[in-house]
């Protein structure tokens, strides 16, 4: 079977708006790289923050194929690859790489997805396109063929929670609030499960009904809709008056910052993650220092945390299924942008975009 020489992709033109181009051509690997033929990519909400030009990524550029959830099969391989697989395996892609530092990126960081512009190569760079290109030092990840390649792109997300919350000492017994009920937000609420958390409480709005109810059904031991309830008192009141041991922001709302300080106990730990398109958001910061709070900033994983995730899907009972939440393809990028800017008819806890 003769392999194609032209692919599809979407590009972030950086402006609010996007382009479903079929005359990419499909990448040669670069020497000690791979092509990657992607499976699928899922959709995160900061891709509409990256859609709208609010850059939060080092390098970030415009135009760009996006997606950095990524999980494919190893097309090709270049000359003297040392990437720890072969061509078939099916993988997760870590979308950090270094490259030569320059003014404003000290360290050379550039991220798939983000950090490379349709000029360099075939332009294909992200998990948006059906292939994307590969550069040598590209942490690759085996990945089970027992599960959909759509839940798998979980890994991603999943990685980031074992960072943060490793970060934030949390283990089993201990308490946590988790604001935002997103695909982040729900898969750190499944991961504090797994950690054997004491109680995990999610919070959302009237609107997130059915992820707060998807918060249910992985785990969570109790849900605030915050139309109804004040978070602070209903937390409180789960918790004996005490608070919770670690509070994570993954909301989009400028408030939730400074709540997490309310519903942590003295001592206690706070990881702020959810982005705010650069809003300036109100905090006190004189409860961080009476209280002897902790604050982590949640920023991506790390190799270590990516691997652990990788583990986790391969060899764990994880929820996967339900945490997939609505699957589309290429034809179907305008339905799966409505459903991240949540303008669509109906809701869905996650987005992913499937290639094939």
């Amino acid at each position: 079977m003769t392999s194609p020489t032209t692919c599809r992709a979407v590009v972030f033109n950086g402006d609010g708006t996007w382009d479903l181009r079929h005359d990419f051509r499909v990448p040669e690997p670069p020497p000690g790289g791979a092509v990657l033929a992607v499976e699928a990519v899922g959709l995160c909400h900061s891709d509409v923050s990256q859609l709208n030009g609010h850059k939060h990524v080092p390098g970030e550029v415009s135009p760009t194929v996006p997606g950095h959830e990524i999980v494919g099969r190893v097309q090709s391989l270049g000359a003297d690859a040392d990437l720890g697989v072969a061509v078939g395996d099916r993988v997760a892609v870590n979308i950090i790489t270094f490259g030569e530092p320059y003014e404003g990126n000290p360290f050379g960081v550039r991220c798939y997805g983000y950090s490379f512009g349709l000029d360099e190569a075939e332009g294909l760079w992200g998990g948006y396109g059906e292939y994307m290109s590969i550069l040598p030092g590209t942490q690759l990840v085996r990945l089970t063929d027992d599960i959909s390649a759509e839940e798998l792109t979980l890994f991603e997300p999943l990685s980031n929670m074992v960072n943060w919350l490793g970060q934030a000492g949390f283990r089993a017994g201990m308490s946590i609030v988790i604001q935002g009920p997103g695909h982040m937000g729900l898969t750190c609420a499944a991961y504090a499960k797994h950690l054997g958390a004491g109680m995990v409480i999610v919070t959302g709005t009237a609107d997130d009904a059915t992820r707060l109810d998807t918060a249910r059904r992985i785990g969570a031991d109790h849900t605030i809709d915050v139309t109804v309830d004040d978070p602070v008192e209903a937390v409180m009141d789960l918790s004996g008056g005490f608070g919770v041991s670690v509070a994570v922001d993954l909301a989009s709302a400028t408030a939730t910052p400074g709540l997490c300080l309310d519903l942590v106990h003295h001592g206690g730990r706070v990881v702020w993650a959810g982005l705010k398109d650069n809003q300036v958001v109100p905090v006190v910061s004189d409860k961080v220092v009476t209280r002897s709070l902790t604050i982590h900033g949640g920023a991506g994983g790390t190799n270590d945390s990516m691997a652990e995730a990788c583990r986790i899907l391969n060899e764990d009972d994880f929820p996967t299924g339900l945490l997939l939440g609505e699957v589309v393809d290429l034809d179907g990028i305008d339905h799966a942008m409505d459903l991240l800017d949540r303008t669509a008819e109906t809701d869905a806890v996650r987005a992913v975009l499937k290639h094939g």
